[in-house]
């Protein structure tokens, strides 16, 4: 009985996440999901108390899928300040390569940016553990705006996206064609590159960089939150 319970959650979950990603969120509902699970709706509220406590589940089920890939600290400590801003670039393309690839994560997005009725903001955790990460970088280089910077990147990277989900073409750059993405990611090495150079006179002696200390390293230890 536990086992049949169990298998049953599942379906319904996975049914959720299959409607999210082919729909969208605004399309879910309690007679729809059912339908797509192939149960009766009262084990709805039998399992779950309900379409929100459905919905709970499957946020927190997608979570673990959210966090974000690990951050080698221990190699930023030992790097230049050019690999250092190399390094970044490189993980913020890689980052949102993964987001674009996934409908569910951008259709979650969409609901958080429009919609009155969506539940706690399921990215908080993943973005409270980069802030993190990018204070520490900051501190690192002496960079007193990396939040703002990181901030200013971030939320256009999330409106291309969106957009790229709407099929729109922001000055006709058309966001369905992979290689309007590779001009994207070139113009962002090239921001990362010029911080860089912006940076580089500012610590023109390289040797007076601060370094992390095992207690730094410790408290962000490359695991996402």
């Amino acid at each position: 009985m536990q086992r049949d319970r169990a298998q049953t959650e599942q379906r319904l979950i996975e049914a959720v996440g299959l409607m999210i990603a082919e729909e969208g969120y605004d399309k879910i509902g309690i007679n729809r999901v059912a339908a797509r699970a192939g149960v009766n709706k009262i084990l709805i509220y039998r399992y779950f108390g309900g379409l929100q406590g459905l919905l709970d589940a499957y946020l927190q089920h997608l979570q673990l899928n959210l966090t974000s890939s690990a951050i080698d600290m221990e190699r930023l400590h030992n790097a230049t300040l050019e690999e250092i801003f190399e390094y970044c670039a490189d993980y913020f393309i890689d980052e949102y390569r993964r987001f674009r690839r996934d409908t569910r994560a951008q259709e979650l997005l969409k609901a958080a940016l429009l919609s009155k009725d969506y539940p706690a903001n399921v990215f908080a955790e993943r973005e409270q553990h980069l802030g993190a990460i990018i204070k520490q970088i900051s501190d690192l280089i002496q960079a007193p705006y990396g939040l703002a910077f990181a901030t200013f990147m971030h939320s256009a990277m999330i409106t291309l996206t969106v957009f790229k989900q709407q099929h729109k073409k922001p000055f006709g750059l058309d966001l369905d064609d992979d290689a309007a993405w590779g001009q994207i990611e070139a113009v962002i090495r090239h921001i990362f590159r010029g911080s860089y150079a912006f940076m580089k006179k500012q610590l023109p002696d390289l040797t007076t960089m601060p370094h992390l200390t095992e207690s730094d390293l410790s408290s962000t230890d490359g695991n996402p939150a």
